[in-house]
């Protein structure tokens, strides 16, 4: 039983609005505009089905031996195909249309009446063409001058059209679509081919899977590498076709064994170092105060006075436990930091207790206190902590926590330093190199025809990560336009 959305529930496309103030106007205005049938497109559509459903599957399905079939799909499916994958889905949206008209057999199976370097399209309207009316024919020949490519979507106007460049050969199209606009996004990128006929074009054959907008500028490095296996000259629709296929649909199926076999992110802490979180035990034979005035280098204060202030003691004044910080000033991986997080040090009666986030900051800090307190200390023994077992061990604040944690953020003192902190963010940002910018900053991508697309790919990436914030005014959210006139960017 399908949920009917309610005016005040949160809109479905995922934009964290209500759906009175998001898609419900929209969705009205598609639906008003379904009597105003567009006949040209609505035709070539028909025509798809015709020319598929009562000729070219009749014909592959009836008159072809069935290994035809399974040697296409040997040809087409990689090993590698991932489990997960809905295979129905992949073989009517996606494997049926290739098979009839880009698979080139190579064999004429015993068959007198075939051709193995043409396509079943193309024989079928060799020996049947008799059968085929002027519509159905013209529809052919212009599939057959199609080609693949991937196509980022630049515009959706629901439940009409789509907007989309094509990222290999940078032209843009306007495409009638009804159904899809529902799901397809700003900044998704389709892979498909596109037929053109009276003006109108549609995707046939499209790949029932959405690429992230993050593949954007692997797909221009692919772009690159085709170029040159093109002995340098620009890619054409005749090359996508005739001489890059199978590399076209190599780079697809690599792309959909990345999304359903992603592997476990690896996590590093600002050094560089990969997340291991420890807890050292070492044997503490002075007084917490003593060894906070031996430590106190390691925490970038001059006074031990407001530390000793937040120490918890027993009803005699002793301390009980005193933790501290152990801070570095700057940071290399972020310039605008004053200073870096390295651990964190506890001091009790006759323990002492280092935490860290990597191996390398571990043996790091054990130097350091050897350092400062010398056999005042004696080590004792390092326990490891996975990321999930640290996950695990933090502890569950609740919803009270919660609503007590956002009127704190709600706070204009605290509303101001969050500004100030974005602000110093997003001015820093523009001379900070970027990995999906090829390690430049983004005012030197600003300089070069590929560097402007690569940024306008990461953009459109912030842009799609943003519609994920709960609140619009979040000061960290990009200010797209901003940064584009910084940039010297089309607007």
């Amino acid at each position: 039983m399908n949920h009917k959305i309610g005016r005040n529930d949160v809109c479905s496309c995922g934009s964290g609005k209500k759906y009175k103030k998001c898609c419900m106007e929209a969705e009205k205005s598609a639906v008003s505009n379904i009597t105003t049938v567009d006949f040209k497109w609505r035709q070539i559509r028909q025509l798809e089905g015709a020319v598929i459903d009562q000729h070219l599957i009749p014909y592959a399905m009836e008159e072809l031996p069935e290994e035809v079939f399974k040697l296409a799909l040997a040809d087409f499916f990689p090993e590698s195909f991932p489990e997960d994958a809905d295979m129905e889905i992949f073989l009517h949206q996606f494997f049926l249309p290739w098979y009839l008209f880009n698979w080139i057999p190579d064999e004429d199976f015993g068959l007198e009446q075939f051709d193995p370097d043409k396509t079943i399209a193309q024989n079928y309207f060799s020996f049947y063409e008799h059968k085929l009316n002027n519509q159905e024919k013209r529809f052919i020949e212009a599939i057959n001058q199609s080609y693949y490519s991937y196509y980022s979507v630049l515009e959706v106007e629901l439940g009409k059209s789509l907007h989309v460049k094509d990222i290999l050969l940078g032209t843009t199209h306007t495409l009638k679509e009804k159904q899809g606009t529902h799901h397809i996004k700003r900044g998704d990128i389709i892979f498909s081919r596109m037929l053109t006929l009276d003006d109108q074009s549609i995707f046939i054959g499209m790949a029932p899977i959405i690429i992230p907008t993050g593949y954007q500028t692997g797909l221009i490095d692919f772009r690159k590498w085709l170029i040159e296996e093109n002995d340098d000259s620009p890619l054409t629709p005749k090359a996508l076709r005739d001489e890059f296929d199978v590399e076209l649909f190599e780079s697809f199926f690599d792309i959909v064994q990345s999304l359903f076999n992603r592997p476990s992110p690896i996590l590093t802490n600002t050094d560089g170092n990969l997340i291991q979180f420890s807890k050292t035990y070492f044997k503490l034979k002075i007084s917490p105060e003593e060894a906070l005035n031996y430590l106190l280098p390691l925490t970038l204060e001059n006074d031990p006075e407001e530390l000793l202030q937040e120490a918890k003691r027993d009803k005699s004044g002793k301390i009980k436990r005193l933790e501290f910080p152990w801070l570095v000033e700057g940071n290399q991986k972020h310039k605008n930091w004053n200073n870096t997080i390295l651990g964190h040090i506890v001091l009790e009666q006759s323990k002492l207790i280092l935490e860290t986030n990597s191996q390398e900051r571990t043996e790091l800090g054990q130097k350091m206190l050897k350092q400062y307190l010398g056999d005042s200390l004696s080590f004792q023994n390092t326990l490891i902590e996975t990321f999930e077992q640290k996950m695990k061990s933090l502890p569950s604040f609740g919803i009270e926590k919660d609503e007590e944690s956002n009127k704190l953020l709600e706070l204009p003192e605290v509303q101001e330093q969050l500004k100030a902190m974005a602000k110093t963010h997003w001015e820093s940002w523009f001379d900070e190199p970027i990995p999906m910018l090829k390690d430049r900053t983004p005012r030197q991508s600003a300089k070069t025809k590929e560097g402007r697309e690569r940024l306008e790919a990461l953009l459109l990436h912030y842009e799609r990560h943003d519609l994920g914030r709960e609140k619009e005014d979040d000061p960290f959210k990009a200010d797209i336009s901003y940064l584009k006139k910084e940039l010297g960017l089309d607007p």
